[in-house]
């Protein structure tokens, strides 16, 4: 018997598809579902009130802007602490520098998850505590952006920077004008990852923050919809449906640059 793979592959990818597509396609059902009308014996009944509950609930804008704030700060400071570090890692030699590598390697072994004391810790002693700068600054750099660039420029040669230096231009200026362009596909890769990272994350902006208007969406969302005795989960499922609009832009902006970047290393001149 002749395993035809192509099939096999299809039949396996359509799998995966729906496996992945199933939590959106019931998020935004959900979102559209009357739940009264559930309760009252129909099947199903459409509405749009759970979008007017979220979009129109007080506090919304502002879990939005804090989110967009936070967001902005958080992905500009790795953009710019990853590439001068991978930088200095890959081109420079200095006391020192395979301490710091190693340190960096060792905290990608640490969950994030284990820093939350300590960094509740030092935002409340430095008085940062209830703020946005508490859920800004811890964040400024990743050690995971920073190997990714120093691994990346590994591979690009120094022709061009030498070039640069050739033709007068200061070390700042081939940081800005060079290897930030060369960059562009890893930093697009780290601006996905980031806003992905950013934009979910619950735990630190739940403990970092008491007020409601330092809130972010996840946080916001989900005690604005959680009541007394129960949750409403279309109003949680609208809230997620318009959370998720700023991922998939994000996604759709930069999907050239990484797939230039995940192909990169595949083609040689």
């Amino acid at each position: 018997m002749t395993v035809n793979i192509k099939k096999i592959a299809i039949l396996m990818l359509m799998v995966a598809t729906a496996t992945y597509l199933y939590p959106l396609f019931f998020m935004l059902f959900r979102s559209i579902s009357d739940s009264s009308a559930a309760l009252a014996g129909d099947s199903w009944g459409f509405t749009l009130e759970n979008y007017r509950t979220v979009l129109g609930g007080a506090g919304f804008s502002i879990f939005a802007l804090n989110s967009l704030i936070v967001l902005f700060f958080v992905v500009a400071g790795n953009i710019v602490f990853s590439v001068m570090c991978g930088y200095a890692l890959t081109r420079y030699t200095f006391p020192g520098k395979k301490i710091f590598f190693s340190i960096i390697l060792g905290t990608l072994m640490i969950p994030r998850q284990v820093l939350a004391v300590p960094i509740l810790d030092l935002m409340t002693k430095i008085g940062l505590h209830n703020s946005l700068s508490a859920m800004i600054l811890p964040f400024l750099a990743d050690s995971f952006n920073i190997f990714l660039i120093r691994q990346y420029l590994q591979g690009i040669p120094k022709d061009l920077e030498e070039a640069a230096r050739v033709d007068g231009a200061t070390e700042l200026q081939v940081l800005l004008k060079v290897v930030f362009p060369i960059c562009r596909p890893a930093l697009a890769l780290i601006i996905v990852n980031t806003t992905i990272t950013t934009w979910n994350s619950f735990l630190f902006p739940l403990i970092l923050t008491d007020s409601a208007d330092k809130r972010t969406l996840p946080v916001g969302l989900s005690m604005f919809t959680q009541g007394p005795f129960s949750t409403d989960w279309g109003a949680l499922m609208a809230g997620a449906a318009v959370s998720s609009l700023p991922i998939i832009l994000i996604f759709l902006v930069f999907q050239r640059e990484i797939i230039a970047g995940i192909t990169s290393g595949a083609l040689k001149d």
